[in-house]
């Protein structure tokens, strides 16, 4: 999207997609259209050369976050690190790494299922809240959500971004329930309101902050608004993506593992959650769909 509006841009990507997008250009299927994107893709910064006002849109899934970041600080040490991830965690490894680093909130409805070729569902694509982690905002956040409110997308900035990362976990302990199911959300609908009532209850318990979608609707109408366009086909969780692809992988340790981890730190269980990311797990290395 940001290329499509003159930005110049540069993907880091793994080899299959890396090799599609340098032969065949970037795909990109939205309501509005087909859109083949000449843009220039990396196997790793160790290909790049840095100029000073290079920002880093560090895209990838929770478990894949400290390799990149090691590859990055090789190559490059004050590079500012945009962490457009789910989970709560990724920000704090980044800054291990790097001084300055930005939480972001991703909510986008897209499917990544073939190298080369991404499909964005809806028009706007998507919506973001951005802010300094761990709080602040600052003049580079604006300059960053100019630009993609120019690309189109709905962009928040505040100072105390995390609640809304945390309020996005919420939704997202639902991945591993659609990946290990299959089936349509509205068939999975109670398990998943059991798993996020675990999470409510933990999250109680350690007095941490969180913005729901309902909270955030009212404090941000224009996300209510129905998209301008809208492809006829279904999103799936990135993690049903990962499965889907045989990744071998799965992100679910920085989603249900999150509310594990977070259970055991106040000396309780998160049996549900637990469950959800044991399963997710076991699919991912015994490549099971």
């Amino acid at each position: 999207h940001l290329a499509r509006i003159g930005q110049n841009v540069l993907l880091i990507g793994r080899p299959g997609h890396v090799r599609a997008i340098n032969e065949h250009s970037l795909h990109l299927i939205t309501p509005t259209g087909t859109h083949i994107l000449r843009i220039p893709a990396v196997t790793g910064p160790d290909q790049i050369d840095f100029r000073f006002d290079d920002v880093v849109f560090l895209c990838v899934k929770g478990q894949d976050t400290e390799g990149a970041l090691r590859a990055l600080r090789a190559v490059t040490e004050d590079v500012p690190i945009f962490c457009f991830q789910n989970g709560v965690r990724n920000e704090e490894i980044a800054t291990q790494y790097f001084p300055r680093v930005y939480g972001v909130m991703v909510r986008v409805g897209a499917n990544y299922l073939t190298d080369g070729e991404v499909v964005a569902r809806l028009d706007p694509p998507g919506l973001f809240v951005i802010g300094c982690y761990p709080e602040g905002t600052d003049e580079l956040i604006e300059v960053v959500a100019t630009k993609l409110r120019t690309a189109g997308f709905l962009v928040k900035t505040t100072p105390d971004v995390m609640p809304y990362k945390w309020g996005k976990l919420m939704g997202n302990v639902a991945n591993a329930i659609d990946a290990i199911t299959n089936v349509r959300r509205d068939n999975i609908d109670p398990i998943i309101r059991v798993a996020q009532q675990e999470f409510r209850n933990i999250l109680t318990q350690a007095g941490i902050r969180w913005v729901s979608r309902e909270e955030l609707a009212l404090e941000w109408p224009e996300i209510t608004a129905p998209p301008r366009g809208k492809l006829d086909t279904e999103v799936r969780s990135s993690t049903w993506q990962s499965l889907a692809r045989n990744q071998g992988t799965v992100e679910t340790e920085f989603l249900n593992g999150e509310v594990v981890r977070l259970a055991m730190k106040l000396g309780h269980q998160a049996p549900i959650n637990e469950t959800l990311l044991r399963i997710s797990q076991e699919m991912a290395t015994t490549h099971e769909p």
